[in-house]
């Protein structure tokens, strides 16, 4: 590979213009039929076909047709802000003349009021009404839906406060500007400090945004052929910019170090495309293996998360292999270092240099055991992360479907949100009403429904109201000891489904599914750092490293997010249980960083060991050299992550805290402390590859 891309090299050296024109060209039609296509983003399914609450869902869809999931539905939300109770004479007529507007409105095929859902509180103060739609719940348009907002005003000028919730999209969340914007600002200040230049420092930006650009452009393509969620542009643009500036990054600083060797730029270029050119290759394959390999869950919304994010990092390695190299002989001796910006050439002061990599070789033992300690201490959280699926609670107090949300729970209990759905496969009602009976006699039950029957007369439907939310264990829990309650205590088959049993199901579908890949996520690794660098203990302390500091990433995040610490700092609105899935997309982008930054240093060791076997040497000169640029890139991808943490949307906040953590402690702690400390400590032994596994394994030339 490495003389495929050295030719490489010296083809773009002589086809500069005609490279840059292709790329160009290229990324102007994809842009053109993506915008003439559209794009047609959609909440990709998290549903498990086989599980027992889609099945129960189907069976309730026909039997049930009045509680068709698939359909629009809003829950209007009251509660009384003016003294009287919501059956007072005035406020049941403000209430009803509400509902009588939004029962004109086109698509809105019936209305429950609060007196026929039996839906007022305790207290008098809280109810609310349904409203059904003939349409798809993603079909109902926004026009429909601003439709409703404007008539709440009825009642709100009654002082009777009214909210909206239900499963159509109440307020589309803008993904602020400010997020990838920061992390640009950020890259643009820490390239002009690393390469002393400001002409340098823009050109791995430029190679990232249009990386971007065509990347996010064939997604949105990819939407007119298959449900793609809205959520998986964030992590195009998340994983697209930041490893697409880290790739240009070390492309350019191999080429500045072999002109400051004295070559000439076409044999530097060379040079580089063969070294810093293959480790590129190398870590954006990781990278998209990672993402790809989330297809193995069977996670819809995760396997097309997953895809997208791997179409980002291949053209980010594209664009870094072509347009990169093809704009530095362009511009010639402005971007080989010999001239560089004296004001930005005074910070070389902040560079790491050869006394970070002899304190490192130094202190190796102390600096070991430190390193991990702290990992550990952070990672303590994890043992009791609890892992769930978004909800209303988990929104800005600033959205009416948070609002809605929090009436409802003052008013009802914490459980009215997640009501579980039970069928009872009899035709006797007696039989399903004694397994309502049964029912309530279980734990966290805080009320049970009279048995109502479907079409058929076959099943049976209650609905049970836990006394805990959605994401609460105990509420988990419940369904589990539903679910095993027997035919004979119960005298009739028992299905859950409904939102809150769908997501328990995921979420355990998720969570047993995390070891296994884990395990083969951390399988790959090994292997393909024994086969890179020839070695049993290099690989096996990569691995250890990246255990620990995905346990610390979880256990941070934990400790902020479910445990809600700094939650005012990082503007989350509530505590929360963890995503379901945050730790598939942690191990996935980790696994690929942490290659990215173990294959760019190690090499580079290994490197200078092969010319002078002189293991602490070669860790310092490793550090010295490509440990400013290794650091560089971990501060651009902490900062473009960073961004995203102030988002005002909840899953795309999660996922930034979560991968910024994640960098700060493989990228800093592991790959730049513990893996040059342990390979100092460890001295020859690191490059011990037993004979007969030497025979067997096959050789992947990264330096």
């Amino acid at each position: 590979m490495g003389k495929a891309l050295s030719r490489l090299g010296g083809w773009i050296f002589s086809h500069a213009k005609s490279t840059i024109t292709i790329v160009l060209a290229i990324t102007a039609l994809v842009i053109g039929v993506a915008i003439h296509q559209g794009a047609d983003f959609a909440g990709a399914s998290l549903n498990l076909p086989n599980s027992q609450s889609q099945k129960a869902l189907s069976v309730m869809n026909k039997e049930f047709s009045q509680t068709d999931s698939s359909k629009g539905t809003i829950k209007i939300v009251f509660h009384s802000e003016n003294g009287q109770d919501l059956t007072s004479t005035d406020n049941q007529n403000k209430i009803q003349e509400l509902l009588n507007q939004v029962q004109g409105q086109e698509h809105v095929t019936s209305v429950v009021t609060p007196e026929t859902a039996h839906s007022y509180s305790a207290d008098k103060k809280t109810a609310y009404a349904s409203v059904n739609y003939d349409q798809k719940s993603e079909d109902v348009s926004a026009t429909e839906i601003n439709r409703v907002k404007k008539q709440l005003a009825i009642t709100r000028d009654a002082k009777i406060q009214t909210e909206l919730s239900g499963n159509v999209t109440f307020s589309t969340v803008e993904q602020s500007e400010t997020t990838e914007g920061v992390g640009i600002i950020v890259a643009y200040v820490v390239l002009a400090i690393t390469f002393a230049s400001l002409l340098v420092a823009g050109l791995p930006i430029l190679s990232a945004v249009l990386g971007l650009a065509v990347s996010m452009m064939i997604v949105m393509l990819l939407t007119n052929v298959m449900s793609i969620p809205s959520t998986s542009s964030a992590l195009v643009g998340m994983m697209g910019l930041a490893v697409g500036i880290d790739y240009a990054l070390f492309i350019i600083s191999r080429y500045r170090q072999e002109i400051a060797l004295g070559k000439e730029r076409k044999e530097a270029m060379k040079a580089a495309m063969s070294t810093a050119g293959v480790s590129v290759v190398f870590a954006g394959a990781t990278v998209m293996v990672a993402m790809a390999a989330m297809v193995v869950l069977k996670i819809d919304f995760l396997a097309k998360m997953g895809i997208a994010a791997a179409i980002g990092v291949f053209f980010a390695v594209l664009m870094s292999l072509t347009l990169v190299p093809a704009i530095l002989f362009l511009l010639g001796d402005c971007v080989t270092g010999q001239k560089k910006n004296r004001v930005l050439n005074s910070f070389a002061k902040f560079r790491i240099k050869g006394e970070f990599g002899r304190f490192v070789v130094k202190h190796r033992i102390k600096t070991l055991v430190l390193a991990i300690a702290a990992l550990v201490l952070i990672a303590i959280p994890v043992l009791h992360m609890n892992l769930g699926l978004p909800n209303d609670g988990e929104s800005s107090p600033k959205q009416t479907e948070r609002r809605a949300y929090d009436m409802q729970k003052a008013g009802y209990g914490d459980g009215v949100n997640a009501t579980l759905v039970v069928l009872a496969k009899t035709d006797d009602a007696a039989k399903a009403s004694q397994a309502g009976d049964q029912i309530k006699q279980l734990k966290n039950v805080a009320n049970v429904t009279p048995a109502m029957p479907g079409k058929s007369g076959k099943y049976y439907l209650l609905a049970v109201t836990p006394k805990t939310d959605a994401n609460d264990p105990k509420t988990k829990k419940l369904v589990t000891d539903i679910r095993d309650l027997s035919v004979k205590k119960t005298q009739a088959p028992l299905m859950v489904t409904g939102a809150t049993a769908i997501n328990v199901d995921v979420t355990d579908a998720i969570a047993s599914a995390i070891p296994k890949f884990a395990l083969l996520i951390i399988a790959f690794a090994f292997i393909l750092l024994m086969m890179a660098f020839r070695s049993i203990l290099i690989p096996l302390v990569a691995v250890a490293g990246f255990g620990l500091s995905l346990c610390a990433t979880l256990g941070a995040v934990v400790w902020i997010v479910q445990d809600g610490n700094m939650l005012d700092f990082f503007q989350i609105p509530s505590k929360a249980s963890l995503l379901a899935f945050m730790p598939v997309l942690v191990i996935g982008i980790m696994f690929g960083l942490a290659m990215d930054y173990e294959i760019f240093l190690v090499s580079r060791i290994r490197e200078e060991y092969n010319r002078t076997k002189d293991t602490t040497h070669s860790v310092i000169v490793g550090l010295q050299e490509n440990g400013t640029v290794v650091f560089a890139a971990i501060v651009i991808m902490a900062s473009v992550f960073a961004g995203f943490i102030f988002s005002p949307e909840g899953i795309i906040k999660s996922i930034g805290l979560s991968f910024t953590f994640g960098v700060i402690f493989d990228a800093l702690i592991v790959r730049m402390i513990i893996v040059p400390a342990a390979i100092a400590l460890f001295g020859k032994a690191n490059w011990y590859l037993p004979k007969w596994l030497d025979k067997i394994v096959p050789q992947l030339h990264v330096d």
